[in-house]
């Protein structure tokens, strides 16, 4: 999906990464990235792909799509991709297209609430320096929201919404999306100058939206953090 408009942009590859990243050994991660940034090789794997264990082509076809919204849409050619890889596990192409719309109106709706998460975070003492101006514009970059609204979401830096409007916001989503909603702020916070305060309110946030086992995110900016 990466390389179906033939173009691999900062925001694909972020997710190609925190795939490799999150399901292989550091030995099969260097031979897989090899292969992931080779389109032939690819598709040589992909002719050699064996039959899905019964039930796991939704969630393949849903983490395909996720890859092709990361610059913000998907487009025509990326449905195609998408529809070449849906008939190759066996899934009805209307209902894949069905699947398409959920997922992408689940998308936006995650990352807009992320761009919100993180004025919040960069504002927090009530002063936005440079720094932290870039860092945004960098996580808003990632995120898989149009190119326009990209330009009104900004707007937040300079009035971010309330902790308590975000906490009730992050409870509509399902818990799948309250992880990666998380997740995007993890690189914005850890190159925070600020340190302890913004830590302190990204643990506070996840044990309100994930309960008591907040321990895989809270990991993720304190590999300690799991065993407090």
């Amino acid at each position: 999906m990466a390389h179906a408009d033939e173009i691999l942009d900062i925001g694909e590859w972020d997710e190609v990464l925190r795939y490799v990243g999150s399901t292989l050994s550091e030995a099969d991660q260097q031979v897989w990235m090899e292969i992931l940034s080779d389109q032939d090789q690819l598709e040589q794997r992909f002719g050699e792909l064996r039959p899905l264990p019964e039930g796991s082509g939704e969630e393949l076809l849903r983490r395909c799509w996720q890859m092709a919204l990361a610059d913000g849409v998907g487009t025509d050619i990326e449905a195609s991709v998408h529809d070449r890889i849906a008939r190759r596990v066996g899934v009805d192409l209307d209902v894949v297209a069905r699947w398409r719309e959920t997922w992408t109106r689940q998308a936006h709706a995650r990352a807009e609430l992320t761009v919100s998460l993180a004025a919040m975070f960069v504002n927090l003492d009530g002063h936005l320096d440079f720094h932290e101006a870039i860092h945004f514009d960098n996580l808003l970059e990632r995120l898989p929201i149009p190119v326009g609204r990209r330009v009104e979401l900004s707007e937040l830096l300079h009035s971010p919404p309330t902790f308590e409007a975000l906490v009730e916001r992050l409870m509509t989503l399902d818990t799948a999306e309250r992880v990666r909603a998380l997740h995007s702020l993890v690189p914005l916070l850890r190159a925070s100058r600020r340190g302890g305060r913004e830590r302190e309110l990204f643990f506070s946030l996840s044990r309100k939206v994930l309960g008591s086992q907040p321990g895989e995110v809270e990991r993720l900016l304190d590999p300690d953090a799991g065993n407090q």
